[in-house]
Order: C-alpha cells, then sequence, then structure tokens
C-alpha cells in the first residue's frame, strides 16, 4: 500500500487548540467590558430590539454573554412613577453560550454549566504549553506519513530527517528520544498524537477523531 502523505502547517491546525486552551485559562473571569450602545429615547420601536454590548464573564464554566433588550413602554417599577423617559427602555440579561441559559444576572448562574467545553488535544494528551518540545512539535513544519493500519508512524522533520514513531510503544527513532527518553516523549511523538487527536492523520486502527 502507497504512503499517504498528512501534510499540515502547524499555524493552519494549532490554532483552535490554542483558542480553546486560551478561552479556559480561567473558569471565573473578571467582567470585561466594552461601550454601550446609545439609542435616543424619543425613537419608538415596536419589535424588540437587541444589542451585544461586548459584556462577557466566565462563571461556574458558564461562558456568559449580555444582552441588551429596547422593550416599548414604561420601565416596570415598584413605585407609582414613571421613571422612563420615552417610549421604550432598556433591560439587560445574561445567555451561556454553552448551554443556553439565560438569567437576569450573572450571579445567578449558581449551578455549574451542564455542557461543559471538551478537552483540548494539549489538555487530553497531558502535555503542557510551556514545554519546549510541545512548543516545538506545534510550530515547526513536521510532516506525518501514515501507510498501513498499525501503531507506525513516519515523521519527516524540517531537517529532512525522518523517524519512526511508534505511537503505541510510545517510542520514536530521533536522537532526542534514544538518548534522552524525555517525559511524555520527543517533539515528534506529541506531534503525532496531536494529530491523530484533532483528526488530522488516523489512528492506529484508521479511523479518525471527531
Amino acid at each position: 500500500m502507497g504512503v499517504e502523505t498528512a501534510s499540515f502547517s502547524a499555524p493552519e491546525w494549532v490554532r483552535r487548540i490554542l483558542v480553546c486552551l486560551e478561552a479556559r485559562m480561567s473558569t471565573d473571569q473578571p467582567l470585561q467590558s466594552d461601550p454601550h450602545r446609545d439609542r435616543p429615547t424619543n425613537e419608538y420601536t415596536s419589535d424588540r430590539d437587541r444589542s451585544y454590548p461586548g459584556d462577557v464573564a466566565r462563571l461556574n464554566g458558564h461562558e456568559l454573554v449580555a444582552i441588551d433588550e429596547w422593550l416599548p413602554g414604561a420601565e416596570p417599577t415598584p413605585y407609582e412613577l414613571n421613571l422612563t423617559d420615552g417610549y421604550e427602555y432598556r433591560t439587560r440579561y445574561w445567555r451561556c453560550r454553552k448551554c443556553s441559559q439565560e438569567r437576569n444576572h450573572r450571579d445567578e448562574f449558581t449551578v455549574p454549566c451542564d455542557n461543559p467545553q471538551p478537552a483540548t488535544a494539549l489538555e487530553a494528551g497531558g502535555y503542557s504549553i510551556n514545554d519546549p518540545r510541545t512548543r516545538r512539535a506545534l510550530n515547526e513544519k513536521l510532516d506525518v506519513r501514515f501507510a498501513t493500519v498499525g501503531p507506525l508512524y513516519e515523521v519527516e522533520s524540517e531537517s529532512g530527517n525522518t523517524y519512526k514513531v511508534d505511537i503505541e510503544a510510545t517510542t520514536c527513532t530521533c536522537p532526542d528520544f534514544e538518548q534522552r527518553q524525555p517525559d511524555n516523549g520527543c517533539k515528534h511523538l506529541r506531534r503525532v498524537d496531536l494529530e491523530i487527536r484533532t483528526g488530522l492523520v488516523p489512528a492506529p486502527d484508521g479511523t479518525f477523531s471527531r
């Protein structure tokens, strides 16, 4: 069977891993605000008008976004006074982007999100983005080749050398692995594992991750 090559430039597929990882660096981030949209109060609107002012927050696994609505009529108040100058008023609520729950106040999201974001390929593999070998595995031009069903892969490095990776035995024929046997493997092992996890090359059984 001929050798099929799955060649990808790191920035093209690594970006989605890093974006997901960065989004979950904190489970409870402070509120971030952009300027609200101002509307003239004398402009009557019969239908609900929504705007997204840019306020976001993360709380208990929820990824929250603020939504402003302009509603026709007078703003509800416990007092016998009309505090609204015009034909409409603005109200705000919060929505979780992942589970779609809505609350009037963001502090009301006290129950953990029931639709948590899955682990990134880095997290699932137990790799640290601060590890130099992981960074090289992500950023260097490494061509991973999968020929036949089984655990063996070939990786061509930037230097032009080709090394054999056994993903099940977690071994590689490169000098770094044979001389040092680093924890979590060399950059070639990590690259093969990450490309399998992200569905760029098939797993040893010939199936693709989704």
